[in-house]
C-alpha cells in the first residue's frame, strides 16, 4: 500500500510534469556537470524521479538493488543536479535498506539553496520531500522521547514498587521477631506461674501432713 504522503507527492509532481512537458524539452538547463558542460533537460526527468521512488517503495529486493546501484553509478560518474536530486530523493525515501535521512536532508537542503539550478517542478518535489522527511524525523524523535519518558516512568514505578516490597518484608521481619519475643516471654511467664502453683501445692500438702501428726 502506498504511503499517503508519498502518493500525494507522486500525483502533485505528475501534474506539474504534464503542465511543463510541452516546454521542458526545449529548455536548456543551467546546471553544470562535473566537466562543466551544459546539460539539456528531457521531458521525462520528473518521471524518472518518480520511477526511482516507486521502485524503492514497492519493488522487490532485486529491483530496489538495481535502482540503487544505478543511482550511485550515475552520481559517481556525473554528479549533475539531476543525479544529485535523484540520489537525494532516494535517500529520503523510507522502506529500503539504503535510506539515510541525515544525508538526504543535507543534499536536499543544499539543492534548494541553489534554486536557479532546479526547474520549478524539481523545486516543488525537493521541497515537499524535504518537508516530509523532517516531519518524519520529528515524529520519530517525539516517539523516542515519549518512549524514553515512559521507560523512565516505568522504571520509577518499578523502583517504588520494589521499595514498597522491601518495606513490607522489613515490617514482616520485625513483626515476626516481636512475635517470637512475645511468645518467649509468655512461655517464661507460664513457667513461673506453674512453678509458683507447684510450690503452693507442695506447701499445702506439707501443712496437712503436720496437722495429722499433731492429732
Amino acid at each position: 500500500m502506498h504511503n499517503p504522503c508519498i502518493k500525494r507527492i507522486m500525483i502533485l509532481t505528475a501534474l506539474l510534469a504534464c503542465t511543463a512537458c510541452g516546454s521542458v524539452g526545449k529548455v536548456f538547463d543551467r546546471r553544470q556537470s562535473a566537466t562543466n558542460q551544459p546539460l539539456t533537460v528531457e521531458a521525462s526527468t520528473v518521471s524518472l524521479y518518480l520511477s526511482d521512488i516507486r521502485t524503492l517503495l514497492e519493488g522487490d529486493a532485486k529491483s530496489q538493488a538495481r535502482v540503487w546501484d544505478e543511482l550511485q553509478l550515475d552520481f559517481t560518474r556525473a554528479p549533475t543536479t539531476t543525479n544529485r536530486l535523484r540520489l537525494a530523493l532516494a535517500l529520503a525515501t523510507p522502506g529500503h535498506p539504503w535510506t539515510n535521512a541525515a544525508q538526504a536532508d543535507g543534499m536536499l537542503t543544499e539543492l534548494l539553496l541553489q534554486p536557479e539550478l532546479l526547474l520549478s517542478d524539481e523545486q516543488v518535489l525537493a521541497a515537499v520531500q524535504l518537508n516530509m522527511l523532517r516531519s518524519r524525523l520529528s515524529a520519530e524523535t517525539e516517539a523516542r522521547q515519549a518512549g524514553t519518558s515512559a521507560t523512565r516512568t516505568s522504571e520509577r514505578e518499578l523502583a517504588a514498587a520494589r521499595a514498597q516490597v522491601e518495606l513490607l518484608r522489613s515490617d514482616n521481619s520485625r513483626l515476626r521477631t516481636e512475635l517470637e519475643e512475645a511468645e518467649e516471654k509468655l512461655r517464661a511467664i507460664t513457667l513461673i506461674e506453674r512453678s509458683i502453683r507447684e510450690r503452693n501445692g507442695a506447701n499445702s500438702n506439707t501443712g496437712e501432713i503436720g496437722s495429722d501428726i499433731d492429732e
